[in-house]
């Protein structure tokens, strides 16, 4: 009943959600709309997501592959997110881009999942969202800045004057990064506003 609300109050509901984590799957939810992205309840950590991100294709998000979780890269960060324990899939999209699939059963869901949303993409309407952890650094900000995507939002505990995109959290100012920003963004960013606004983005391959 609450999304069919929420739903009155935005005047899109084609959309693609591009996220480092669970954002867009709760905006979805929150909007009463099927997921239109294959970015579903899964995490990246920054720097995959950023590289991602610079070199983005729709060509790359057919390529979906797994490997197994003590060959991540990012192990000693599962360690200490004490997630190192072998009981969700680890996808690499183009062989090089690691994806987390914190909430999938097994390698054959998360894949049946991904290709089923994949059909539901559209390249017209992609938003892109990033947010302060899992290994960010500064100077990531200014390289999402920098994307020539045109409707882009990142979450951030800091302040970075001059970036168009970023939009800091009061509620996490002077600790190290945002968290459950899906929740805890209501204050600095209207999500409505930013979808009834999308931009359509051209020449996306």
């Amino acid at each position: 009943i609450k999304g069919k609300v929420n739903h009155l109050f935005i005047n899109k509901d084609d959309f693609t959600i591009i996220s480092n984590n669970c954002w867009g799957t709760f905006i979805y939810k929150k909007y009463g709309l099927s997921y239109g992205s294959p970015f579903i309840n899964l995490m990246f950590f920054a720097p995959d997501y950023i590289d991602f991100l610079e070199n983005f294709s729709l060509d790359k998000l057919q390529k979906l592959t797994f490997i197994d979780q003590k060959d991540s890269k990012y192990k000693n960060e599962l360690i200490k997110l004490g997630i190192f324990n072998g009981d969700y899939p680890v996808g690499l999209l183009d062989g090089k881009y690691e994806m987390h699939f914190l909430h999938y059963r097994s390698e054959e869901d998360a894949r049946d999942k991904w290709f089923r949303r994949l059909e539901r993409v559209n390249p017209e309407k992609l938003i892109f969202k990033f947010s302060d952890g899992d290994n960010f650094e500064p100077e990531m900000a200014k390289r999402f800045d920098a994307l020539s995507f045109k409707n882009k939002v990142l979450f951030t505990a800091s302040e970075f004057p001059g970036l168009k995109s970023a939009v800091t959290l009061e509620k996490f100012r002077g600790t190290s990064r945002v968290h459950d920003e899906w929740k805890n963004s209501s204050q600095e960013f209207n999500v409505a506003k930013f979808i009834n606004t999308i931009h359509e983005n051209e020449n996306i391959q």
